[in-house]
């Protein structure tokens, strides 16, 4: 159910995935993972905003635990800031379709799922990590390669490989960064774990461009500038005390060591000149990528029918095609491959190279090599199975 469920978001032009871990703060060791989302959907509209949605699906026909599941979701709704949340059920009793209702959660059974479903059987059954078998062996396989990278933080790792879907872009770009020194330090990634791991990489890197493209309309580009600067220096975009009082701090020990080589300049010592550093910026030096990255995302907001698919590109060419399945071939997935569709995710790709190294880009240069051939608009026959093309 869990996949057909979100089989039918990705169908209808969303981002989705399974099992997605949710991390605890600050939990004692092995009691880390509070419990897994069963579809976590990314939605964005044709001006780049972006909203999230979880799908709890229960494949039980018993109704004992139907009001307790809504309003655990009521809360889990609130705890994650999520936009909608959907109970998915063989069956929903009309106990529970009321309760749903006053909490503003929707509520699916599967004869509603099954008559989506015959409106897009061209999609494959599964892809990428939509149980895709190529891609849900290589994941196996890195979970194992990442007991031998003592390097690799096992927190980043599995930041970029769940949590990175919840979180906003400073946090996103700080963790690729730190993901790039962490295989810096490393010496490379054995295959499939360097792909899987730059995979969700480049999707963190697209992931925020989108969500800080989303906000152009309304934050000018020197201020969304200003606030990743303070989010990737000082830690929170919204202080705009600790820098000038860092200045000023700066200014004060300028002004004594001045005071103080003067008074022994006067008594006839030598005059020497030392630099001292600066407060300001042992501190609060922004990224040397932010060019880069601003340029990124003013990228996909200028072209935000193409880059509102961007991540179903992205999920595709990475984690199927890359890792060798064929489904990403399927006529379904023709308009996610365009030209246009090429030069933005070339533009991510070099991107990612300033962010976190040309190690953690080099395993997805295939990307360059994939025929970007789809043609977007083309009227189709939703009720034709998957065929694949070569």
């Amino acid at each position: 159910m869990e996949r057909r469920v979100a089989r039918l978001e990705f169908a209808e032009g969303a981002f989705a995935r399974l099992r997605v871990p949710l991390v605890a703060d600050d939990a004692d060791s092995g009691r880390d993972v509070l419990t897994d989302v069963d579809v976590l959907s990314l939605d964005l509209d044709r001006r780049l905003r972006l909203s999230r949605s979880v799908l709890e699906c229960k494949s039980g026909k018993g109704q004992s635990g139907e009001p307790y599941t809504i309003v655990w979701l009521a809360g889990f709704r609130q705890l994650l800031n999520l936009d909608r949340v959907t109970l998915v059920r063989q069956t929903v009793s009309s106990r529970g379709t009321s309760l749903a209702k006053r909490l503003g959660i929707v509520v699916m059974d599967e004869a509603t799922v099954r008559r989506r479903e015959e409106a897009h059987a061209w999609l494959p059954e599964a892809f990428a990590h939509l149980d895709g078998s190529a891609c849900a062996a290589a994941e196996s396989r890195t979970d194992t390669q990442l007991k031998g990278l003592p390097d690799i933080p096992s927190g980043l790792a599995k930041f970029l490989r769940g949590e990175a879907l919840l979180a906003g872009s400073p946090a996103l770009l700080a963790a690729v960064q730190g993901f790039g020194s962490a295989v810096e330090r490393q010496g490379g990634l054995p295959d499939p774990c360097a792909k899987i791991l730059s995979g969700h990489a480049l999707v963190a890197i697209v992931l925020a461009g989108l969500q800080d493209a989303g906000q152009l309309d309304a934050v000018p580009v020197g201020s969304l500038r200003g606030r990743l600067e303070r989010a990737l220096t000082v830690g929170d975009p919204d202080d705009v005390h600790l820098l000038p009082m860092l200045e000023r701090a700066d200014a004060l020990v300028r002004h004594l060591q001045s005071r103080t080589h003067r008074a022994y300049v006067a008594a006839g010592a030598e005059a020497i000149n030392i630099d001292v550093p600066s407060l300001r910026d042992a501190i609060a030096t922004p990224p040397a990528y932010l060019d880069d990255y601003i340029d990124f995302v003013q990228r996909l907001r200028n072209n935000p029918q193409v880059s509102r698919d961007l991540l179903q590109t992205l999920e595709l060419a990475c984690f199927d095609a890359l890792l060798g399945d064929t489904n990403w071939k399927a006529r379904a997935f023709e308009h996610l491959f365009t030209a246009e569709h090429r030069g933005l995710v070339l533009v991510a790709l070099r991107c990612l190279t300033r962010v976190a190294g040309s190690n953690v880009a080099a395993p997805l240069r295939e990307l360059a090599d994939l025929p970007f051939k789809g043609v977007s608009g083309r009227v189709p026959d939703r009720n034709l199975p998957a065929v694949l093309e070569d």
